[in-house]
């Protein structure tokens, strides 16, 4: 496979642009490698998703993500969509305001580095998430982290985890507690909550770990839902969930699954890989786990 060649789909405007301005490099490293490629520069949203299917009917097989994690989860929607995502190998060239499933595998931004691990070509089958007809890579998150998602997509002056601090205090002067029904294989929850986590992979919002025995090929949803809480609250829970160090806490329950069906009585915010979804049912929906579906180069 590792001789076919190379489809790189590039969001010049990831990272509040600082991708555009690495394409150069990015071209000048793949001919000091001799790789044979293509690259394509998306236009608009979901573009990206197009262009990996394209790229796949054309006969690609290593399609590489150039950018954040929405570019990301739009290559993998692309990929899945294209019903051939166990003969396809996907690469990330992390270049967006958090690269949260980039940090799973420690991969770096820096672009000779970045390419040297597709080069080596180490493969790995990892596990997607799926919400209806849509695929999530990541994490996906219902409640608080929802909302602080909308807001830190306002936010143009910061990446990463400090953006996102930001946006959970602008989040806190609405706070709102979540009330759903929900149901996974080892649990049934029917109280108001916080905040509902759902990670394959350990971290979100640029850092926050707020599954992170999470990983990526276990075949398994990690689940952390953060109950009614105050703002002081959840002020104090901040560090703990930064580091990872929130499970023990009292308000925080924690499962792992395969699936989960939730059930409300209205609309709740809902975000995954740093996109905003809009469901089909957004009074009933499922997640599921598809284990090993993707072929990822790391």
């Amino acid at each position: 496979m590792r001789d076919k060649k190379w489809f790189f789909i590039v969001n010049s405007t990831a990272g509040r642009g600082k991708t555009g301005k690495k394409i150069s490099k990015l071209v000048t490293t793949l001919n000091e490698h001799k790789l044979d490629y293509e690259i394509e520069l998306t236009k608009a949203a979901k573009h990206a998703t197009q262009l990996a299917k394209d790229a796949i009917v054309q006969g690609f097989q290593n399609i590489i993500s150039v950018g954040g994690d929405g570019t990301l989860n739009e290559v993998v929607n692309g990929v899945m969509l294209s019903g051939k995502s166990e003969e396809v190998n996907i690469g990330i060239i992390p270049e967006g305001g958090g690269n949260d499933f980039a940090a799973n595998f420690n991969l770096s931004s820096n672009i000779d580095k970045a390419v040297d691990v597709l080069q080596k070509f180490n493969l790995r089958k990892i596990d997607v998430g799926k919400i209806e007809d849509k695929y999530f890579i990541n994490a996906l998150g219902i409640g608080f982290d929802a909302r602080v998602a909308i807001i830190s997509n306002t936010i143009k002056y910061l990446n990463g985890l400090p953006r996102y601090l930001i946006a959970v205090l602008k989040a806190l002067f609405s706070l709102k507690m979540v009330e759903a029904n929900i149901k996974c294989d080892t649990c049934t929850l029917n109280e108001p909550f916080l905040l509902l986590s759902v990670g394959n992979g350990m971290s979100t919002g640029g850092g926050f770990l707020l599954t992170p025995e999470a990983r990526v090929d276990d075949g398994l949803l990690d689940i952390c839902l953060i109950k009614k809480v105050n703002r002081r609250r959840v002020l104090s829970l901040l560090p703990s969930a930064i580091k990872g160090k929130h499970l023990k806490e009292p308000e925080v329950v924690i499962h792992q699954t395969l699936k989960i069906e939730i059930t409300t009585k209205e609309p709740i915010p809902i975000y995954y890989d740093g996109e905003l979804p809009k469901l089909n049912d957004p009074l009933n929906f499922t997640i599921e786990l598809l284990p090993k579906k993707l072929n990822l180069i790391c």
